[in-house]
């Protein structure tokens, strides 16, 4: 039960990850030119970072989890 837990946040994690380097680097986004739009890359960036660490860290306790059941 706690290993499918793990799975879905890894997912969760996967697909939100995925879906802001979609609109950090979506191509009409980069035209924008501006203020708002340097801090609104950084904002991509810090929440970017901080998705990352959760789901590698939901891959890591899955991982272990995998290890103590076999």
């Amino acid at each position: 039960m706690l290993g499918a837990v793990f799975t879905l946040i890894f997912v969760i994690g996967s697909i939100l990850v995925t879906s802001l380097i979609y609109l950090a680097i979506n191509p009409r986004s980069v035209n924008v030119e501006g203020e708002g739009a340097d801090l609104r890359y950084i904002g991509f960036a810090l929440v970017l970072i901080i998705l990352s660490a959760a789901t590698i860290g939901a891959m890591l306790m899955l991982g272990k989890a995998h290890n103590a059941l076999g």
